[in-house]
């Protein structure tokens, strides 16, 4: 997808990037006469083309763009493992393990979820009060055998 103008309720803005089908998009403020923000807000806009409901992303441009280029390593990722819904206390084990990404949680509209990191390998955490959900990524299948010691449920393993 190129970038395109597009206009709304917020004013003219640039969409960047179109998601499932074009069912979402991500936009930064656009100024006709240019000059705008070095790090710009950026717009989360569901259902752009029936009824579009726009939010302020938590990250500015620069921060965002890491969050989305993570979020799609996972997806590209050639292994992956993905956990069933379980108790939160149910990560306890992993924690010792992982590295927290500095970055707010990535699509708080939806899921909420926080990058972790570890030598080849790269997490996404949902996590409310009670439950929590786990996803990995990895270019390596090994990588993820260490994950058996944890005893989840699995809804996908390639490890």
């Amino acid at each position: 997808m190129l970038p395109e103008r597009a206009a709304g309720p917020f004013g003219d803005r640039l969409v960047f990037v179109e998601w499932s089908e074009g069912s979402m998009d991500w936009s930064i403020p656009w100024s006709p006469g240019g000059g705008g923000a070095a790090d710009p807000l950026v717009w989360h806009t569901d259902d752009p083309r029936e009824a579009p409901e726009a939010i302020v992303e938590r990250e500015p441009l620069s921060r965002f763009l890491l969050q989305f280029t993570l979020f799609g390593a996972l997806l590209a990722a050639p292994y992956k493992a993905a956990t069933f819904c379980m108790p939160v206390a149910s990560l306890d084990g992993l924690w010792s393990s992982l590295r927290p990404v500095p970055l707010s949680p990535f699509l708080p509209t939806y899921t909420a979820d926080r990058f972790f990191v570890a030598p080849g390998l790269l997490a996404v955490i949902g996590a409310d009060e009670g439950e929590a959900t786990a996803c990995f990524g990895a270019l390596h299948r090994g990588t993820l055998t260490p994950l058996l010691v944890h005893g989840f449920r699995w809804s996908r393993f390639d490890g």
